[in-house]
């Protein structure tokens, strides 16, 4: 889920300031950068906890963003804060996004949109217990509005109301379930790394120094063919990148490659190309309904949702059409009858119905009937999903032999059941940092509902939801590119040529000398410090919740 990935990601390796304005700013700056002339501005930012009210004047802020200087209010709040971390205060005032008062408007009266500020509105009040959503969608597009642009301080200079309530009994509740969340996942990573040594002990002895690197191009020239692709019976069009080996031998097996919300064929190109220099006949796809394009009108007034709801069924429709389109177009090249999956996030999503995964409504219902999980982003995605027909749809495409999961967005959407349908070889990637799409509830968790016969876990520490955050950061918020810290992505890259061409050769060409690059042994010995790569081949439910404990 790429729209969400910048803003939270940004705030992911936050410092220890105070727990109460650590969390404040925090979550009013995701609400503002994930992105709307009121006559009244706030005076005072008041924390109330029951019938305790503290409160903050806004000219202090001010104050201290332009002076440093440190009112007698805002010195109770601050003096616990070492001088290294106070920087991070100033920084969350003044961090100015991109975003024009025309996009903040489409956005958050987008139905997603609208469910953030309702959740956000019964944290940020304009008085006790009375939602704040309007206020904060009036104060947004009049800070986006103003010549010094939407930052934090900018959105209380235009909040609508003298008095910016901010309910800490609520705030409480989300940051200790974000904590909560927080001890979970680096339990789970922890054991599942710990499995994976244990893995390592028990299979066949490889020497790591001896094995061939498979990040290195293959021997065929790629030719690259781009094409718009028309689905009569759906009457949709979508354009595709063909990447095609030249000088094939025997007809080559098909990967259609699935990129995210708010993204495009674009992200999948290297390791498309990668695959074809390797014999393979690699595809990528551009979902009209849910990618960059998309969101741009979104942001220009000429679409009123973020995405499409009928994307969960237009995208796996799209692959199955794909398939079809190979076999007449390149005829005697491709083998579509051993095709492999790819996706990330919402492509995720779509490779496991590929794969057999099933929706399931009732758990979906469920898991949404609560609104927003502070923990768990993707759950905006997936709970759009009950506005489907109620029916049972089927997307699995007997052609397709193998998919991979790259961050997918699955635990409440197919739950338990759904998970459980897939029968094909499948494998499931996971981030240790993914603050959209959690590792331990979207990945972790639904790998331990499988009983799939060939399965794969990858755990990669070190990295996030979009592995290269800084180029997405430069495309929509290129004001916010100098808070991202600097990150070698080279060894992720490295790991998913290696590992993508070793599932594919293994899975769609039955060449079981490539499944030495799949043990875990082998990932243990590439791994690079901070991105140690872990593989497991099976999790029960039993071994997660030890785990969780």
């Amino acid at each position: 889920m790429e729209i969400f990935a910048s803003s939270t990601e940004l705030l992911a390796p936050q410092t220890p300031i105070s727990r109460i304005i650590n969390w404040v700013l925090a979550a009013t700056v995701g609400a503002i950068v994930m992105t709307i002339s009121p006559a009244v501005a706030a005076e005072r930012v008041e924390f109330g906890f029951g019938p305790v009210k503290v409160g903050i004047a806004v000219k202090e802020l001010e104050a201290y963003a332009k002076r440093e200087t440190i009112g007698k209010e805002l010195d109770t709040f601050i003096s616990p804060i070492s001088e290294s971390d106070r920087k991070y205060v100033k920084q969350f005032l003044t961090l100015r996004s991109d975003f024009k008062p025309s996009q903040v408007s489409n956005f958050f009266h987008s139905a997603v949109g609208e469910k953030i500020l309702i959740y956000l509105g019964d944290l940020v009040q304009i008085d006790r217990n009375l939602n704040g959503s309007k206020a904060i969608r009036s104060g947004l597009i009049s800070a986006a509005a103003d010549r010094d642009g939407l930052s934090l301080l900018n959105f209380l200079r235009k909040y609508p109301t003298p008095i910016l309530r901010l309910n800490l009994e609520k705030g409480f509740e989300v940051a200790n379930k974000i904590d909560k969340l927080g001890q979970e996942t680096k339990n789970a990573i922890s054991g599942v790394e710990q499995l994976s040594l244990e893995l390592a002990k028990s299979e066949p002895k490889i020497d790591p120094q001896t094995m061939a690197s498979l990040a290195i191009s293959g021997s065929y020239p790629v030719k690259l063919q781009t094409e718009i692709l028309k689905d009569a019976s759906r009457q949709r069009q979508f354009t595709v990148d063909f990447y095609v080996p030249q000088g094939v031998l025997k007809p080559a097996p098909a990967i259609v490659l699935s990129h995210g919300l708010g993204s495009d064929r674009q992200h999948f190109a290297a390791i498309s190309k990668h695959l074809a220099s390797h014999g393979f006949v690699a595809v990528t796809v551009e979902h009209p309904g849910s990618n960059t394009q998309k969101l741009q009108k979104l942001f220009k007034g000429l679409s009123k949702e973020v995405f499409d709801v009928s994307e969960f069924i237009d995208r796996p429709k799209d692959v199955s059409y794909i398939l079809d389109d190979l076999e007449r177009r390149f005829a005697g090249v491709v083998n579509v009858q051993q095709a492999g999956v790819i996706g990330h996030s919402f492509g995720g999503y779509t490779a496991l119905a590929l794969a057999g995964a099933v929706i399931d409504f009732d758990y979906l219902a469920q898991q949404c009937s609560q609104g927003i999980d502070s923990a768990n982003a993707s759950l905006l995605l997936q709970c759009e999903a009950l506005k489907l027909p109620r029916q049972s749809y089927k997307f699995r495409d007997n052609r397709i032999k193998l998919a991979l999961a790259i961050n997918p967005i699955d635990s409440s959407i197919f739950g338990p059941k759904g998970m459980a349908s897939v029968q094909i070889p499948v494998a499931i990637a996971a981030s240790s940092e993914d603050t959209v799409a959690s590792a331990v509830l979207e990945q972790i968790q639904p790998f331990s509902w499988m009983n799939a016969p060939e399965r794969y876990l990858f755990v990669v520490r070190g990295v996030g939801h979009i592995a290269d955050i800084r180029s997405f950061i430069r495309a929509f918020m290129p004001s916010l590119d100098s808070f991202l810290p600097d990150k070698n992505i080279e060894p992720l890259k490295e790991y998913s040529r290696t590992f993508v061409l070793a599932l594919v050769q293994t899975h769609l060409r039955n060449r079981r000398a490539y499944r030495r690059y799949l043990q875990a042994g082998y990932a243990i010995a590439i791994s690079q410090t901070p991105n140690q790569v872990s593989i497991l081949r099976s999790l029960t439910p039993e071994q997660l919740n030890t785990m969780l404990q």
